[in-house]
């Protein structure tokens, strides 16, 4: 997979921010790209992509603690 990182008017990385995820207790935001190439031919599951948005995030948990599915709080 090739991505190429979305550039905002600022001409940084795009970067769509406060939204939550899942579990994670904290979040820097989803990175926009878009990618170049995406290819695969897995188990006779052959495909080939590019020009579709892709997005990459970091995120922070806390073990023990409840998540793994997004809530109505």
């Amino acid at each position: 997979m090739k991505l190429k990182r979305e550039e905002g008017t600022d001409g940084k990385g795009v970067v769509l921010k406060n939204v939550k995820y899942f579990g994670a207790q904290n979040n820097d935001g989803f990175e926009m790209y878009r990618s170049l190439e995406h290819s695969a031919n897995v188990q006779g599951h052959k495909f080939s992509y590019a020009d579709r948005n892709a997005f990459l995030i970091s995120i922070d948990t806390h073990e023990g603690e409840a998540g793994g599915g997004m809530s109505n709080k």
